[in-house]
């Protein structure tokens, strides 16, 4: 079986605001990848153009583009965005009648990638989906209200979305999926990049990498030996080193938003809790 993810490994990224792009990368009018299929293995979305994004933020990070082997395969992330992909609804409608759109958020952007993934947030996106076999559909994507916004292609290879060209679309390129191979797709985001880039959020867009954040109190060095045993550990599990200080900084920065996030569940589970004593109280 043909693994079709392979690539140059990417080195360990940081937090980084500024990007350098090629022209072609930041070409709007430049061919696109018309391939947009639907993995259930994915825990992220992915698009391999630039071309793509409706709103983008240049940011570095990997993602594991084989997660069924070890060790994981990394390919580099260069920004994140939302994408609207231009869709046909509908087999059965034509002209502008059969014309939607897809919103997609927090699209990764992996031009090493194969093609474009939608992966299992397209239902935090506010969507659902169904498949099936049939001549015509092998399936829907449906909105909140129940209205069909895409269909997967019987004429592509795997769960794959018929997507709008030219003129009432972008700009495609080549389809990449050929019906005569196998793919054994998939795409995970490390838990590890994706709090990285809530950290980064957090910071209002601002790099971790050129603050110095201040050593760990007694609080989170206890925190950090109860759940991670060492510093070593922690900084290892996240892809850094603890000879280099820059990664002992963006470490720090770390731990404290794992911190925050924890507190915000604990805080969570109470209110919780309260409010299921409260409503046993009502009930006697």
């Amino acid at each position: 079986m043909a693994n079709n993810l392979d690539q140059p490994q990417s080195p360990s990224t940081t937090v980084n605001t500024h990007v350098k792009q090629s022209d072609r990368e930041m070409d709007n009018n430049s061919p696109l990848c018309p391939d947009w299929v639907f993995l259930n293995n994915a825990n992220v979305h992915v698009a391999k153009d630039r071309g793509w994004f409706k709103t983008y933020t240049p940011f570095t990070s990997k993602v594991d583009g084989s997660p069924f082997f070890s060790p994981p395969h990394h390919l580099a992330v260069l920004g994140i965005g939302t994408v609207e992909i231009p869709t046909k609804r509908s087999p059965n409608t034509s002209g502008v009648a059969s014309h939607s759109s897809l919103l997609l958020h927090n699209v990764l952007h992996v031009p090493d990638c194969l093609c474009n993934f939608i992966g299992q947030p397209i239902m935090s996106d506010g969507y659902n989906f169904t498949l099936r076999s049939g001549a015509k559909s092998q399936g829907t994507i449906k909105d909140s209200k129940g209205k069909n916004v895409a269909y997967f292609d019987p004429k592509r290879p795997l769960c794959t979305i018929k997507i709008r060209s030219p003129p009432n679309g972008p700009p495609l390129g080549p389809y990449v999926l050929k019906e005569d191979e196998l793919y054994m797709l998939g795409c995970r985001w490390e838990d590890a990049e994706r709090r990285k880039w809530q950290l980064f959020q957090a910071n209002n867009g601002l790099s971790t990498s050129g603050q110095n954040p201040a050593s760990y109190t007694a609080e989170e060095t206890a925190f950090l030996k109860k759940n991670y045993g060492s510093e070593f550990h922690f900084l290892t599990q996240h892809g850094l080193n603890i000879h280099i200080q820059q990664d002992r900084d963006e470490g720090r920065a770390i731990l404290r938003a794992v911190m925050r996030d924890a507190e915000l569940s604990d805080e969570e589970e109470e209110e919780s809790d309260d409010e299921s004593a409260w409503q046993g109280h009502q009930a006697d």
